[in-house]
C-alpha cells in the first residue's frame, strides 16, 4: 500500500487519480489479449488517427494498435493460458515521447493494471494521447478505468519506493544511471523487473545495392531512423558501415541526398552544430585512426580505420555519424557487443547477418531490420517478447 502521506500534491495526474491507484492491488487481472484491452486500444487508435493534431509518431503508434494489427499479433502466439501479473509500474524515458504509450500497450495486452510515470519534460504527443485515453475511459471504455493510471512526479526516491512496493512488475526505460537510481527502491519478493538500458545501433549498406535504389526514398528512411529523434533513440544508427565495390560514389550520393533533406526538414539549432563539430574534433585528437570528413554542420561524419566496441561509447546526436568501409561483413563483429541493439541493412541479406550473429556468439543485436525501419513498433523489443514477459503462464 502506498503511504498516505503521498497525496495528490506529490503527483500530477494525466490519467486516473490516487484513489484508482490505491485500488489497483485489489483489481482482478485480465487475460492476455483480453477483449476489453483490445477494444480500448483499437478505439484509441481510431481517435488518434482522426485527430488532425497527430504527428508522424502518434499516427505510427495509432496504426500499430488497430484491431486488425492486434488480432494478428495475438494469432502469432499462444496466450490462452496467460494472465496479467498484477500491477505493472512503467518508468518511461524522456527521449522518445510516444514510448510511454508503447510500454502501456504491451502491459494492457498482458492483462495488467498499468501505472505509467511519464517524463517531466512536456511533450504535446503525451498530452494528445492522454486526452484521447481520458475521453474513452470516461465514456465507451469505462470498464478499463480501473486498469490505467498515467502520472508525473519529480525526482523523488520516496515516491519511487512507494510505487515500487505495490507493483508486481517494474519496467524501466532509460539510461544506465536512471536504472541504477530506480533499483535503489526494493521490489516485493515475487515482483519481476524488465530494464531497457543504454543501447546503440548501426547501419550496414551495400554500395552497389544502394546505387540501384531510390536515393530520395533511402534518405527519407534514414532520416526517420536518425534525425526524427535527434539520434536519441537507442534504435537510431550512429555508425554506417559500407560494403561493396562502388563505395566512393555511393557515399557521395547518400550523404549529399541526406544533407539536402536535413536542410529542408530538420530544425537544427546553432548549439547542435557546435557540439557535433567539437565532439568529432575532440575524439579525433584523443583517439588515433579517426578522420573528420569535411562537410556541412547538418551532417557531421568521422571515418574510422578500424572497428572496436569502445568507439560506440562516444555519442553526440543530432546528425553525427561514424563511417567505416569494410571488405567483408565479418569485420562488424567487434561492434556487435552487448549494448548493440539494432542493425539496419540495405542490400545485405538479413539471413546472412542473422547467421553471423549466431555463429559469432555475440552478446548484442536484438533486431535486424531494413534501413528506414528502426523506429517501427513491435511487441518484441530488446530481445523481450513483451506480452509474454509481462504476463504469467498458468499451467494446467
Amino acid at each position: 500500500m502506498i503511504p498516505m502521506r503521498l497525496g495528490c500534491n506529490d503527483l500530477t495526474w494525466l490519467v486516473g487519480d490516487l484513489e484508482r491507484l490505491y485500488q489497483m492491488p485489489e483489481t482482478p487481472v485480465l487475460r492476455a489479449f483480453s477483449e476489453q484491452a483490445v477494444t480500448f486500444l483499437s478505439r484509441l487508435s481510431r481517435l488518434l488517427l482522426r485527430d488532425k493534431r497527430s504527428g508522424v509518431d502518434v499516427k505510427a503508434y495509432a496504426y500499430w494498435i488497430r484491431r486488425a494489427s492486434l488480432e494478428a499479433a495475438c494469432r502469432e502466439g499462444d496466450y490462452r493460458n496467460r494472465l496479467g501479473r498484477g500491477v505493472a509500474l512503467h518508468i518511461a524515458p524522456s527521449n522518445v515521447p510516444v514510448n510511454f504509450a508503447v510500454s502501456m500497450t504491451s502491459s494492457l495486452l498482458a492483462g495488467n493494471c498499468t501505472v505509467v510515470r511519464v517524463s517531466s519534460r512536456p511533450f504535446p504527443q503525451v498530452d494528445l494521447i492522454c486526452e484521447a485515453i481520458n475521453r474513452l475511459l470516461e465514456g465507451e471504455c469505462g470498464d478499463m478505468r480501473p486498469y490505467l493510471c498515467i502520472l508525473r512526479h519529480g525526482h523523488s526516491a520516496e515516491i519511487t519506493r512507494a510505487l515500487s512496493q505495490m507493483c508486481d512488475l517494474r519496467v524501466i526505460w532509460g539510461g544506465d544511471r536512471t536504472i541504477e537510481a530506480i533499483r535503489q527502491a526494493p521490489l516485493p519478493p515475487r515482483a519481476v523487473e524488465m530494464a531497457f538500458a543504454d543501447r546503440y545501433s548501426i547501419a550496414v549498406i551495400d554500395a552497389d545495392a544502394y546505387l540501384a535504389s531510390d536515393a530520395e526514398q533511402t534518405a527519407k528512411g534514414f532520416y526517420t531512423d536518425t534525425y526524427y529523434t535527434d539520434q536519441n533513440a537507442c534504435s537510431s544508427p550512429r555508425l554506417v558501415v559500407w560494403l561493396g565495390g562502388a563505395v566512393r560514389e555511393a557515399r557521395e550520393r547518400f550523404w549529399s541526398t541526406l544533407e539536402g533533406m536535413v536542410q529542408r526538414e530538420y530544425p537544427m539549432q546553432p548549439i547542435q552544430a557546435v557540439d557535433k563539430y567539437a565532439a568529432v574534433c575532440g575524439l579525433g585528437m584523443s583517439r588515433p585512426g579517426i578522420r573528420y570528413v569535411p562537410g556541412s554542420t547538418f551532417v557531421v561524419r568521422a571515418e574510422l580505420d578500424s572497428l572496436t566496441a569502445d568507439v560506440m561509447d562516444y555519442k553526440c546526436g543530432g546528425g553525427c555519424f561514424f563511417e567505416y568501409i569494410a571488405k567483408d561483413l565479418e569485420e562488424i563483429v567487434p561492434v556487435l557487443a552487448k549494448r548493440c541493439q539494432t542493425v539496419a541493412v540495405l542490400g545485405v541479406g538479413r539471413e546472412q547477418l542473422r547467421e553471423l550473429v549466431f555463429s559469432s556468439g555475440v552478446r548484442g543485436v536484438d533486431r535486424i531490420v531494413p534501413l528506414g525501419g528502426t523506429m517501427e513498433l513491435s511487441l518484441i523489443w530488446d530481445g523481450f517478447q513483451m506480452v509474454e514477459s509481462m504476463s504469467r503462464y498458468v499451467c494446467g
